[in-house]
């Protein structure tokens, strides 16, 4: 994605710049188990939080391209670091379902609001005066450590309607069961949250995949798409990041020059180069079609958010293969735990184990293209409002 300049400057900083911001907080990030807080803070600066965030509350809404820009370069600095920046920075992204009054709450300190939470309808709710009364255990939240709101999905206690809802409360109204203790994406601290009969108003409770805006700005028109296309971005910044740190080993590598009397490292470097140019061209070609019917509010049919979820799951493969093959070429340095490229592998693993670009999902795509009916379980309320 090309970077964009506004007022005459790169508002999306190169790749060198941003780890200067960021890389000196990856060791912590390993250690902890989620971003610390210098590192947050050089999110913030990057202006994450506040690149989704309404014009009108004081954020910036930037363009998609170039906000998918920012996210795939800070992924090629680190993954963990691009994960949180895209969960936590596209948060913000649902919440122009909520009334004015309650976006104005919430950015009423302002426009930088850290969102984590989970779209999964693990909990429940019960009607009561003014709101709900809500319980619940989400796994895998994200960011969740540095969170200002939490979003939790859950359905009607004892009613016959299968639509999902979601809470938005205050982080501090929440409980994080710290379980994440993972192989890779260590930095994201996507850990357990808990809500036990916690009180949500009416106006801090809507239905993510139905109803009208209170802002209809292109941003908030498509975020299924938009949140697909973020996992496209961190999987192929992790993937450049790899075939960078192995053309670096390759060249000034102890073992380099072994390597490059081994005529498969040049033909697995080339591999990798066109797979990742061809694939890139790919995702932004679908970026620039999402944005294009986002600004325009294009009416889009039943196959629309299938198409962009196979892509992910395609890319996801892809990063995945060139990864491991960048891997391989960095022999027995790659192994150590200070190699980069062993932290690359580790992530990207990870990474391409979400639901969302798992490969069952290419059957959506291909049930699109016959025009058979399409049925989404509702598990995923980002996704679907029913089950």
């Amino acid at each position: 994605m090309d970077q964009r300049v506004e007022n005459g400057t790169a508002r999306s900083p190169d790749v060198d710049a941003l780890r200067t911001i960021l890389e000196p907080h990856i060791v912590a990030m390993e250690d902890l188990g989620h971003l610390p807080g210098p590192a947050v803070e050089g999110l913030r600066q990057l202006g994450i939080f506040r690149m989704f965030a309404p014009k009108q509350l004081g954020g910036e809404e930037w363009p998609l391209p170039e906000a998918l820009d920012l996210i795939q370069k800070i992924s090629r600095v680190d993954a963990s670091m691009g994960w949180v920046a895209s969960i936590t920075g596209g948060g913000c992204l649902i919440l122009p379902k909520l009334p004015m009054a309650s976006l104005e709450h919430i950015y009423r300190s302002g426009p930088d609001q850290i969102v984590a939470g989970s779209a999964l309808a693990s909990g429940s709710g019960r009607r009561v005066p003014d709101g709900w009364r809500i319980s619940g255990r989400w796994p895998l939240a994200s960011g969740c450590m540095a969170a200002d709101w939490i979003l939790t999905c859950f359905k009607e206690e004892g009613s016959g309607e299968p639509m999902v809802k979601a809470a938005l409360l205050p982080a501090e109204k929440v409980r994080i069961d710290q379980t994440w203790r993972a192989m890779g994406l260590r930095g994201t601290g996507s850990h357990h949250l808990a809500v036990d009969n916690a009180f949500v108003p009416d106006d801090f409770v809507f239905s993510i995949a139905e109803g009208p805006l209170t802002i209809d700005s292109a941003l908030y028109r498509r975020p299924p798409h938009v949140f697909a296309l973020m996992h496209g971005a961190v999987h192929l910044g992790v993937a450049q990041a790899a075939m960078d740190d192995a053309i670096e080993i390759t060249k000034h590598g102890e073992n380099g020059p072994a390597l490059l009397r081994r005529q498969s490292a040049y033909f697995d470097l080339g591999w990798c180069e066109a797979k990742l140019k061809a694939t890139q061209a790919a995702l932004n070609r679908q970026v620039e079609l999402v944005w294009k019917d986002a600004v325009e509010n294009t009416q889009t049919d039943a196959a629309s958010l299938p198409i962009t979820i196979q892509l992910g799951v395609y890319i996801a493969g892809v990063a995945l293969e060139i990864v491991r093959k960048c891997f391989e070429l960095g022999g027995s340095a790659a192994v150590y735990d200070d190699c980069p490229l062993q932290r690359r592998l580790r992530d990207i693993q990870v990474a391409t184990q979400h639901g969302l670009i798992q490969r069952a999902n290419f059957i959506s795509g291909g049930m699109a293209l016959l025009d058979a009916p399409l049925h989404n379980d509702g598990s995923n309320a980002l996704f679907a409002g029913k089950k």
